[in-house]
């Protein structure tokens, strides 16, 4: 199957069948649609090897399309390992780690019973009136528009000026940030270095004056926090800070594009949600289902064989979980969007010990996005000729999504 001179080789212990030439940085109907292509790669693969890097260090993946086959692997952090698989401060010379993410247990578990209550359902509901309130002014400055892109115009300044302010950063800021973090997350080479210093030496600055200026801010929380009776070291601080930056500017607007090109497409779906508000958490449940954007990572830690394939230590596996939301094996129709489903699940915050934190404030998000779009605006269609193009390879997400108002 390598017969092509530009394709990466794989390792020689991958089988010739096993192995599949998908990038998903490259791949044309990933960019038009990634959901469609990821089903058709399940339709003729359980497991497969593609050559091709996701991530910092070059090397290709194992990619697995069924449910009961990514969850066993999330929930196996032993054979499993998520720690190492983002080099973001090796790549500048130093030594923190993105926490919990990049940590396993039972370490991870030390610092997750730290953050958990920071992003508990209890915390997250406390900031519903402000997050509804953000959603209603982003949206009445709209009321005079004739048509918008949905991405730079809501999807993006949205959840990452409600995060900012979490974080305790100047949301006059947030163009620069988003600059940062795209370079850090979807680019590579030196634009890449230069992102994750840059942000390094905004985040010091920042660290250094919550020292001495507490304020009431998750910047500040992390550090003047304490994990088993200790404070925490400057690495700790900075890895917290830096995995919150980043995990706070992307999943939510990416997720708020599919979500809302799904609506622009389905006209009648939209009017039934402003008929019936009442529809709508249940709505967001079903397209988070169905429009999930995360592939997740992992490095096996010693050989084994699991799908039908053996894997080897050190082999690394891309997981996404979109898949097993979409799984017809556990979801009758499961690429289809179905207002009156009752709860078939879905992955779209993960599983197992590094099931994502932010999952209250997220559904909170997107909960009133909805409510604000589907009470304060008209109608909305995707403006004609136009074909949406995506990108990321860890965080699927929409260019640009032209709307028109009717």
């Amino acid at each position: 199957m390598q017969t092509d001179p530009f394709m990466p080789k794989a390792p020689p212990h991958i089988p010739a069948e096993l192995i599949v030439p998908f990038d998903f940085r490259g791949d044309k109907e990933y960019s038009n649609d990634p959901h469609k292509r990821l089903d058709s790669l399940r339709d003729d693969y359980r497991a497969f090897y593609t050559p091709f890097p996701r991530g910092m260090g070059g090397q290709g993946v194992w990619v697995f399309t069924r449910a009961e086959d990514i969850r066993a692997v999330l929930k196996d952090p032993q054979t499993f390992a998520s720690g190492g698989l983002r080099p973001f401060a090796k790549a500048i010379g130093e030594d923190w780690t993105l926490i919990p993410v990049d940590l396993d247990p039972p370490i991870h578990s030390q610092f997750r019973t730290l953050l958990n209550p920071v992003f508990s359902p209890k915390s997250m509901k406390s900031m519903e009136l402000v997050i509804l309130e953000r959603a209603e002014e982003m949206t009445t400055a709209l009321t005079d528009q004739k048509e918008v892109d949905f991405v730079p115009v809501f999807a993006r300044p949205y959840p990452v000026s409600i995060f900012l302010e979490l974080l305790g950063l100047p949301l006059d800021g947030m163009e620069d940030f988003i600059e940062i973090e795209e370079n850090i997350l979807q680019n590579s080479g030196d634009a890449q270095i230069a992102a994750i210093r840059q942000l390094r030496d905004y985040l010091a600055g920042q660290i250094d004056d919550r020292r001495r200026n507490r304020g009431d801010d998750l910047i500040s929380f992390a550090v003047h926090a304490e994990v088993a009776g200790r404070p925490l070291t400057d690495d700790e601080v900075m890895g917290i800070c830096v995995m919150m930056f980043i995990g706070g500017l992307d999943t939510v607007t990416s997720t708020l594009g599919y979500h809302f090109l799904h609506l622009a497409r389905h006209p009648e779906e939209q009017q039934r949600l402003r008929n019936h508000a009442l529809l709508i958490p249940g709505s967001v449940e079903e397209f988070l289902r169905v429009y999930n954007v995360v592939t997740t990572g992992r490095r096996a830690t010693r050989d084994v064989e699991i799908a039908g394939v053996r894997i080897r230590a050190g082999d690394l596996l891309a997981l996404p979980t979109t898949l097993a939301s979409r799984d017809p094996n556990e979801c009758p129709h499961a690429s289809e969007v179905d207002l009156d489903r009752e709860s078939a699940g879905h992955s779209a915050f993960g599983f197992g010990p590094h099931r994502c934190i932010g999952s209250h404030l997220a559904r909170r998000e997107l909960t009133a996005a909805l409510t604000a779009w589907t009470t304060r605006l008209p109608m909305f269609r995707l403006k004609e000729a136009t074909i949406p193009r995506s990108s990321g390879s860890g965080v699927i997400a929409l260019e640009s999504l032209p709307l028109v108002f009717l």
